[in-house]
């Protein structure tokens, strides 16, 4: 999996204009790009975060680890001398919720769904701080000085308690943790929390909802965009009525596995190792329901 997104990293680090340079890639090296004024996407350890500055602090989406979330912290010292003043947590799993007592520790307010309240304070490291905040339905709005960030619970997906992140000003930007991975398609055991169907009505929920946005950040890939946003939708789309239509014809899950084909995906990184596993996984959803 890291093989991949090394190699997807490479690609980004040429095309969208990282401070980086692609040959001399390290993981472990903090990967800052500016989406918009104030808005920046931070890079490190194949995992995003959204940090946003106003004048009146800063906000970061998904800490994810200590070690990250240090480097992180000075980073954005680089960019401003105002404190970190909220941390969302796009949900409950902790490769993305750890790490953020640095940001307590300067009094930082943490936000994110009440669904998440579960599993969240089961951490038995004790690594996750506990949020100050848990909003309940399907928004919630923060606004920092100048800019806005809407919290949107658009039902279960790769979470049962994921909020999309949408900043509706200037031109709009939509961070998508987990949910959506772009051009890439995953083997069954790295997939087993992700709700395909889960993730079609997601993706049909930012479209009802009418979520502008010319700017796509994608919690584990590197790069994402509206045109590979769309892309994904439409490969969840045609998985669902491929493996849908089989499952009515009365076929079995190992005849989907061998015989569905997806061509207008066949460009997809692990198209040809794992399109059997996403058959079954999407197979899985529509009989279990997540």
């Amino acid at each position: 999996m890291k093989k991949v997104f090394k190699s997807l990293l490479m690609i980004a680090a040429l095309t969208i204009g990282f401070s980086t340079v692609a040959a001399d890639f390290d993981p472990s090296k903090p990967m800052v790009k500016k989406l918009k004024d104030g808005v920046y996407q931070y890079f490190q350890f194949y995992a995003n975060s959204l940090v946003v500055i106003s004048d009146e602090g800063g906000l970061v989406v998904d800490p994810v680890n200590e070690k990250r979330a240090a480097d992180m912290r000075a980073e954005i010292k680089k960019l401003t001398d105002q404190p970190v003043v909220k941390v969302v947590y796009t949900h409950d799993h902790f490769d993305h919720s750890r790490g953020g007592q640095i940001f307590k520790k300067e009094g930082a307010k943490f936000i994110t769904h009440k669904l998440c309240s579960d599993l969240i304070s089961r951490d038995v490291e004790n690594r996750v701080v506990q949020p100050d905040v848990y909003y309940e339905g399907d928004y919630h709005s923060i606004k920092i000085g100048d800019k806005q960030v809407d919290l949107h619970y658009l039902g279960p997906n790769e979470s049962f308690c994921m909020s999309t992140v949408h900043m509706p000003k200037d031109g709009g930007l939509l961070f998508a943790a987990d949910w959506h991975l772009p051009g890439f398609m995953l083997d069954y055991h790295r997939q087993y929390a992700r709700n395909f169907l889960g993730q079609l009505k997601t993706f049909k929920a930012v479209k009802e909802k009418e979520l502008k946005f010319d700017t796509v950040v994608s919690a584990h890939s590197p790069m994402s965009s509206p045109e590979a946003f769309e892309e994904d939708h439409r490969f969840h789309q045609a998985l669902f009525d491929a493996v849908f239509s089989g499952l009515q014809e009365g076929k079995s899950v190992e005849e989907l596995r061998k015989t569905i084909r997806l061509p207008a995906f066949s460009h997809w990184r692990g198209y040809q190792e794992n399109l059997a596993d996403n058959v079954d996984r999407m197979a899985y959803s529509i009989w279990h329901g997540n």
